[in-house]
Formats: structure tokens, sequence, C-alpha cells
């Protein structure tokens, strides 16, 4: 990697002095940017900088610099997002990476607390957590590569969602560097803090734009001893009774609800490049992958069973197959959480999560395709999501879409989000994709407060322009 700069005006100074201060490996010029992937649809990054700080006082010095500069931020996590928050709104930018910060610097088993970079990859953080016995509850599809600060910044959800609650539960304390540069110490380690306001909620789902989370202290929990896992085939009218069937049936060990609909196990599972095999013989139509954790493995698989056998007796559920092993529950879980082949089969998909109420969930889906087939008969809508915290990912495929057929399309989706009072964003954020959504649905004295408040904490615009307001 070159990073010769040289040192005279502008830019390159800046630059220049970064490399100085914190070594050649803090820059990636422009020009070796652009292999980078941008986002899950592959995308690749603008031919901007990308400063690679390797601590937190560094950080406070290339935001100091950029102001004094007069550019602004990008913070870049895992790019596993899908709301074009790493796009640049004003050519002005510089892309920021914690990618060099990825410490664990302590774990304590006792407390049950992991202190880390923001850097850290989820699954890292994971592995490390179960090599003490403990679980980090957060967990998504994309723990590969998604960081923690970049779960913070959107306040991911993911898969546990149900028993666990979002990242904002995870998060005991932050360190934060705000957009004058100066570091925030908010590095809290315990559950009950009721010591003035709660500041570090105001940089957790924030995408960047209020200050850089830098550190974070989380909450861990005990790992599980069994995890019995099942696909379940039922009618849509029966879904919330199946969810409440299972929660009480299962005693608070249900962890994970996911709701599929037939075309996106079709396109998992058909085809001679398929790599998964379709898991229940009978075509229903919808699927619930339920995943239920706990410490006593083999009464909780009894128990696991017998709630599933009452379901299938009470015509809740039409069908079941539990997984049998560890490669099995692992197979299931490989049919939801393949996303790139999603991308790849469904090509220039127009993507959505939104929050629609459980009760309304098949009402909304099928007054979207009436929707969407009335202005597009060709188009295609695969749903699927965690149905247990509201979480719907809607694709809509045209082929290659215009700009205005997509907003076209947003607006028939967000439309039945709004009358059921639900949330066009539900874990992804808002970004660029969204802004404008957001803006059109806020009521005026929420959108003005969010802007004060971006102004009041960011007043040139440092960190991440263009994004959410």
């Amino acid at each position: 990697m070159n990073t010769t700069l040289e040192a005279g005006t502008g830019d390159d100074a800046v630059l220049a002095r970064i490399v100085e201060r914190c070594g050649p490996a803090a820059v990636v010029p422009a020009a070796e940017t652009a292999t980078r992937a941008l986002n899950l649809r592959g995308d690749t990054f603008a031919p901007l900088p990308l400063i690679r700080p390797g601590n937190t006082a560094e950080v406070a010095l290339v935001i100091r610099l950029a102001r004094e500069a007069g550019k602004s931020i990008i913070p870049v996590g895992g790019a596993t997002g899908l709301v074009d928050a790493l796009r640049s709104a004003t050519g002005r930018e510089w892309y920021l990476s914690l990618e060099r910060m990825r410490r664990i610097e302590r774990i304590e088993q006792d407390s049950r607390v992991a202190v880390v970079e923001a850097g850290v990859v989820l699954q890292t953080l994971q592995e490390a957590a179960a090599e003490r016995g403990l679980l980090f509850a957060a967990d998504l599809g994309g723990r590969g590569s998604a960081t923690v600060g970049g779960m913070i910044s959107t306040n991911a959800g993911g898969e546990r969602v149900l028993r666990f609650g979002m990242m904002r539960e995870q998060v005991l304390g932050l360190e934060v560097v705000t957009a004058g540069g100066e570091v925030l110490d908010l590095m809290a380690e315990v559950l009950k803090n009721n010591a003035g306001y709660d500041l570090k909620q105001l940089f957790i789902g924030s995408e960047g734009t209020l200050g850089i989370v830098t550190r974070a202290a989380l909450r861990l929990r005990p790992a599980f001893a069994g995890h019995h896992c099942a696909m379940l085939g039922i009618d849509l009218d029966h879904l919330p009774r199946a969810l409440a069937s299972l929660e009480r049936g299962l005693g608070g060990t249900l962890s994970a609800c996911e709701l599929m609909w037939p075309e996106f196990i079709e396109l998992m599972t058909d085809g001679a490049d398929a790599p998964h095999r379709r898991p229940l013989g009978t075509r229903c139509e919808a699927y619930l992958l339920v995943e239920a954790e706990g410490g006593d493995p083999e009464g909780d698989h009894k128990r696991f069973v017998e709630v599933l056998e009452s379901m299938l007796e009470g015509d809740i559920i039409r069908d079941a197959t539990v997984a049998q092993s560890e490669s099995e529950r692992q197979a299931f879980w490989a049919i939801r959480n393949d996303i790139p082949r999603l991308a790849r089969v469904l090509g220039g998909a127009v993507g959505f999560d939104v929050s629609v109420p459980i009760a309304t969930m098949a009402a909304y889906v099928a007054e979207l395709r009436a929707a969407v087939a009335q202005e597009w008969p060709q188009a295609r809508v695969v749903v699927f999501g965690h149905v247990a915290d509201n979480n719907l990912h809607v694709a809509v495929t045209l082929g290659p879409e215009t700009e205005a057929q997509a907003k076209r399309i947003a607006d028939c989706v967000y439309r039945g989000v709004t009358a059921r009072r639900g949330s066009i964003s539900a874990e992804h954020g808002i970004g660029l994709q969204k802004r404008d959504a957001l803006h059109a649905r806020l009521p005026a004295p929420v959108l003005a407060l969010m802007r004060r408040l971006k102004s009041s904490l960011d007043p040139d615009g440092v960190l991440n322009p263009g994004k959410v307001v």
C-alpha cells in the first residue's frame, strides 16, 4: 500500500500530518479505496481517503484536523449496511475506519462485562465470550464482518431481539469522540446507573452523526447449554397465536422466531445451484424458524417437542421438523441467513426493513403485494424477517429499476407501514436512502428537535453529513 503523501497545501498537507502523527498505516489514499466493498450489494467506495487511526487519541486528532481543514468524516464499520450510510453527500468527506482498533481489552467473567474497542468484529467477540462460558446476545447474519461500533451506531437488532433486545440493551457504557475532538468517558460497567442524563443513549442509533464511538462496555450473559431449533409451516392468520403459544409454552426460553414467506424459501432451496435443502415437504403460507435456548438440554428439548406437538394437534401450525443435530440446526439457519445468495438471485432489488404490528403483518404484506402487482405486474416481492420484534425485510425487484421507480416503490412499501403506526426503519438505520422518507413522515416538532440536537453537537457538520437529518 502506497501511503506516500507530499507535505504541501490543502488536503494533502493535512493527510501528511496524520501520517506523521499516526504512522503510515493511518491513511489509505483515495486511489486505493475503490477496490473496497461499500455494502452488501457489491458497490465500491468513492475515491476518498480512508483514515485508519490506531487508538482513541488518534481518532480525536483526526476529527480535530478534519474540522480545521473544513472536511467531514464518514464513519465506516463492517460495510454490511443497506441504506447508503457510507455514500458521500458532499464530496468533501474522508472515510474513517476503526479497523485497526480491534482489541478486546478484557472480559470480566464474574461481572459478565466485555470492554472492547469499537472495531472488534461481532463474531470475534462472540467466540471470545464463548471461551469463558459466556454469551454476547446480539447476533445477526453478518456476524463475520459487522463491527461493534457499527452495530452501536445503528442500534442493530438481529436474531435474538425477542429475548435480549436491540444493541441498546447490550451497552453498559461508551467512549465517544465528539465533533470537536473531545473524548467523552461514559464507560460505566454496571446495569443500573441513574446518575444524571444517560448520555450514551444519544450516540446509540445515531449513525455516527453525533459522535464517533471508540470503545464500549458490553453486557454478557451465561452461555446456554442447549439449543433447540425447528422449522414450522403455518397459515398466516394463525401467526399471532403461534407466537403466543411458543412464548407461553417454552417458559421464557424462546430466543428467536424468524418468519419467511414461500418465495424466500424457494429462492434459497430451488434450482440446480441452490446450496440449501427445503426443510419441509408441505408448502405453506409461511414458515417460522424458531429456536429455544436453555440450561437443561434434556428437559428443554422434551418441552420443546411437546409444545410443537400440542400446536400441531391444535391446528396452530401445519407442519414441523425439529433439528436433530447441530449440523441440522446450522442448516436451518443457513437458509435464513444466506443474504448473499438472495442479493445474487434477485439482482437489482430495492430492499427495505420495516416494522409493523404482528397482528397486521399478514394483511400488510397482502396489501403490499396487491399494490405492487397493480403498478408493476412483472415485479417480485420477497418477504422475511424477525417476526417477534415486528421486523420485516422486504425486497422488490423490477429488473433495472430507475431512481424514480425506486422512490415510488418506497412510497408503496411505507404507505402501509405508516398507516399501521410502524417504522420505516426497523434496524438498518436511515443513511441517505431513507432520509427523505423519514422527513416526510416525522411530525414537524420531532424533526426540528432532531435538527437542533445535531446542530448543538456538530455545528460544523463534521460527522457523517447529510445522513438522517
